[in-house]
């Protein structure tokens, strides 16, 4: 109450000072609130940054909600870092409305006050008057918030009570009463309206409906957030701010609904004013947005439509006795990695695969053998406990940094086998230190990898784990595809590029020149990133589909579950990717690597005194070329074209001295897993 007797002090005098000069009661009202609104100009200007900073994050804020979608925790912070990259503050967009409740209350004050703002009594004339007063009238008249009107009205209107005349000392203050004119077209806005008198008054709520209507409309149109909110979400603001308004204008005296109205209505041109001094278009790409938001809205129906399976396959997991093999796969990409090992346990053993998967769109569920029980698990909440309460004997995954992160060995069976199935044939400086640390057994593709992991046992004193020379099943699967298939040249050369995940890769430094310049050429331009890219980073490859969609011969694919880009392409342009080895071992064409920051996950890996194969083999393999200098690469590439034999035979000879047992991954990989489970 203190509060708002101080601001009503403040703007009474406001008031009464523009009374003073114009004489007339509702247009003192009407410029007063003009004038607030100049006021608050400059805060509102702040609020329109924020506003367009607010909708400038939220493509990156729709990913996270896609990416995060069960992890509410790590959406918070991921948006409060999305927040202070964009200098969004959440609370500054309510700061108006702040200061608009208690210019409200504050001017419902001094409607209630006229003897104190307008006409000025000194406080012992008003004492005299409720005095007066209080010789008759209801005890409930006498509140402090309404008596003064109660005054202005009994003698305005001579409805004084017989016997109850008014005191010498208070008839010249009464004669300044009766002339006080509170009146505007008609309304007298000292009056609350009400359906039990004076319906004239029942204007004013109408007409603050309409205002509050009319206001939403060109809000929709032209306020930075509105525009960028939903159909729906635009008609229930509308419809809430017409019923408040509507409501509101019942409530107060119907100067404060002047206001009220008036508020509304030059609320319009200064919003217009506010995007003529800060244009929401020049910083904010609505298309984009709209297509993002769309992509979020269909995740979160596809989340909604799969959590029942989810629940239910979570379910029949944990209904199986006597659970013997696992497989995990992180999304469809990756069970091409575990094909051939899966195939051949099939063709020599009655062992029951139970394949779990996080993508419910995953191949595995299209598998009609009999052994193979796939079960779609796809979010934290359900696949973290799946993994601590696991009952298996071996678990084969190719996910690495078991025991760092979410994922856990089982709290509940301390011996089950983890088997890690590598998804890269490249050094393990790629990943985390001690990524491997806690699985029992790997199956290792090349010479390398086992000297990368004895090397590190020694170094740290780890113990030893079991390393089974398998070969690499993927490579030796892609082999026999492509050899068994018929290639012709291709009459336009076909160029793959195929980025890493890590920072300061392709994608990040350079892609969009490295279009440019390949555009200039006929040749067909694939790129195609890295999934965890897509899955963290989906609206970079939106937006790049979107630059280079009149671009014919250039395709953005971020569909991984084919091999035919990499088995079709003439060259292959990476940086740090492990599929160069891939696309080189399989086709032998060559790799053609711009020369990024190298990818170094384990910043302790040179204590190994190893040379990573990623680096000491690039030029064995292709050749290399700086994001500085793309100017050379159709030239380059011209130039593999020309020696392919030659890079053939190179190729070849690299294949056969790293990579283990060549064409027999599927066999071992497989018999290892056999012999452990049945002994046979």
């Amino acid at each position: 109450m203190i509060v708002i007797s101080f601001l009503g002090n403040i703007l009474g005098k406001a008031m009464t000072f523009i009374f003073n000069i114009v004489g007339d009661y509702g247009l003192s009202i009407i410029i007063f609130t003009f004038l607030t609104k100049i006021l608050l100009f400059p805060l509102n200007m702040v609020t329109q940054k924020n506003s367009i900073n607010m909708v400038r994050l939220m493509p990156e804020e729709n990913a996270l909600k896609i990416k995060y979608i069960d992890d509410k925790d790590k959406l918070g912070e991921e948006q409060l870092k999305l927040y202070k990259k964009y200098h969004y503050h959440p609370l500054l967009s309510s700061v108006p409305l702040l200061i608009q409740i208690p210019l409200v209350l504050g001017l419902v004050y001094v409607m209630y006050h006229p003897l104190t703002f307008i006409l000025q009594f000194d406080a012992g004339v008003i004492s005299s008057f409720k005095d007066w007063l209080g010789t008759f009238a209801d005890p409930d008249k006498l509140a402090e918030n309404t008596y003064q009107l109660e005054i202005v009205s009994l003698i305005k209107s001579a409805l004084i009570p017989e016997g109850h005349a008014l005191p010498d000392m208070l008839l010249a203050p009464a004669e300044q009463i009766k002339e006080l004119n509170m009146m505007f077209l008609g309304i007298d806005l000292s009056k609350t309206p009400s359906f039990k008198h004076d319906y004239v008054l029942l204007l004013i709520p109408l007409i603050s409906g309409l205002s509050a209507w009319l206001m939403c409309v060109i809000q929709n149109k032209i306020n930075v957030l509105q525009v960028s909110q939903g159909s729906l979400n635009k008609i229930l603001t509308t419809l809430f701010m017409i019923a408040f308004s509507t409501y509101f204008a019942f409530l107060v005296p119907a100067g404060v609904g002047l206001y009220w109205i008036f508020g509304n209505l030059f609320a319009i041109p200064f919003m217009y004013l506010y995007n003529i001094c800060m244009p929401p278009k020049k910083y904010i790409d609505y298309e984009y947005l709209k297509k993002m938001n769309e992509q979020r809205i269909e995740k979160e129906k596809l989340h909604k439509k799969y959590n029942a399976r989810e629940k239910e396959d979570y379910k029949k997991f944990f209904a199986v006795q006597d659970m013997k093999l696992m497989f995990y796969s992180e999304s469809n990409g990756f069970y091409k990695y575990f094909k051939g090992t899966i195939d051949y346990i099939c063709e020599h053993s009655d062992l029951d695969i139970h394949y779990v998967t996080s993508d419910p769109n995953d191949k595995i569920f299209e598998d009609p053998r009999p052994q193979i029980h796939p079960y779609y698990i796809g979010s934290d909440r359900r696949l973290v406990p799946l993994f601590m309460k696991l009952e298996c004997t071996m678990v084969v995954m190719t996910m690495p940094d078991l025991e760092k992160y979410h994922i856990k060995r089982s709290r509940v069976k301390k011996d089950i086998e983890y088997v890690y199935m590598y998804h890269g044939i490249g050094s393990n400086c790629t990943l985390r230190k001690g990524a491997l640390d806690w699985f029992d057994t790997i199956l290792v593709p090349n010479v390398d990898h086992t000297q990368e992991i004895r090397a590190e046992e020694e170094l740290y004193n780890l113990p030893k784990k079991r390393l089974v020379e398998t070969g690499y099943t993927l490579i030796d699967d892609m082999c026999r595809t492509y050899n068994s298939t018929e290639h012709k040249p291709n009459e336009i050369p076909k160029i793959l590029i195929a980025p890493s995940w890590q920072v300061d890769n392709i994608i990040d430094l350079c892609v969009d020149d490295l279009l440019a310049e390949l555009g200039k050429t006929d040749y067909e331009i694939i790129l195609r990133p890295h999934p965890q890219h897509v899955k963290h980073e989906p609206e970079k490859f939106e937006t790049l589909k979107e630059k280079f969609k009149d671009k014919k011969n250039i395709t953005v694919q971020t569909d991984f579950s084919s091999n035919n880009p990499v088995m079709e392409a003439d060259v292959l342009i990476t940086d740090w990717s492990d599929i160069c080895w891939e696309y080189a071992f399989v086709t032998k064409r060559p790799v053609l690597f711009i020369d990024t920051p190298m990818k170094m996950m384990n910043q302790e890996y040179y204590k190994l005194g190893i040379e990573p194969i990623n680096d000491k083999l690039r030029t064995e393999i292709g050749a290399i070329v700086k994001p500085t200098e793309l100017g050379k690469t159709n030239e380059i590439i011209a130039d593999m074209l020309a020696k392919r034999e030659e890079y053939a035979e190179k190729i070849q000879k690299v294949y056969e001295e790293h990579v283990y047992n060549i064409g027999k991954s599927d066999k071992l990989s497989g018999r290892y897993i056999i012999k452990r489970l049945t002994g046979k």
